[in-house]
């Protein structure tokens, strides 16, 4: 998998599919773990998600830039996912505090949206390691200690350690230079 190119946002924003598939390919978990943070709430953050995302296919909304989209998509999801929030009447006394309107993102979820976009670019280079490695960094992520990621995958803790080791070096390597590394490593 690739980062989110300028060809690939030419092709958004001619509505071409291949270009819609690459985006979603790129975009949909992060949105959908920011949209969670949200909502607390897996399958109400991927419909929140999937809205968006068709809001967009169907209006002639133009991005000029990379960084232009990826704010939009963020500001969408947090937006689509206060009003969910608001109809539903959770939260509804803190929501009552809150304008509504052309809400820009709290810091703190500009952090997450930053710490969405990290990870989504981690995952990019998760999917190119082995299938074992692989999972080790999956599940390493997902918060399990090498301890458990042992006994899940049946295997010895160095075994566990030593390619974990091996991933983070891979990741480094390719993330090299980026800011994210700087964020995250």
């Amino acid at each position: 998998m690739a980062d989110m190119t300028d060809d690939i946002l030419d092709g958004v924003n001619r509505k071409d599919m291949k270009a819609w598939e690459k985006l979603y390919a790129i975009y949909y978990a992060a949105l959908c773990s920011y949209a969670e943070n949200v909502l607390k709430d897996p399958d109400v953050a991927q419909d929140v998600v999937q809205d968006v995302l068709v809001k967009i296919w169907t209006s002639s909304q133009q991005f000029a830039t990379v960084p232009e989209l990826t704010a939009y998509l963020y500001r969408a999801v947090y937006n689509n996912s206060m009003c969910y929030l608001r109809t539903r009447q959770i939260r509804s006394r803190i929501l009552k505090k809150v304008p509504f309107e052309k809400v820009e993102l709290p810091d703190e979820h500009f952090a997450r949206a930053v710490e969405e976009e990290v990870l989504r670019a981690v995952y990019l280079h998760i999917d190119e390691l082995p299938d074992d490695r692989k999972k080790i960094m999956e599940l390493t992520l997902k918060g399990y200690t090498g301890a458990e990621i042992a006994a899940m995958l049946d295997i010895s803790i160095n075994t566990v350690k030593t390619q974990k080791s091996r991933s983070l070096k891979y990741l480094r390597d390719k993330l090299k230079g980026s800011v994210l590394l700087f964020l995250f490593f």
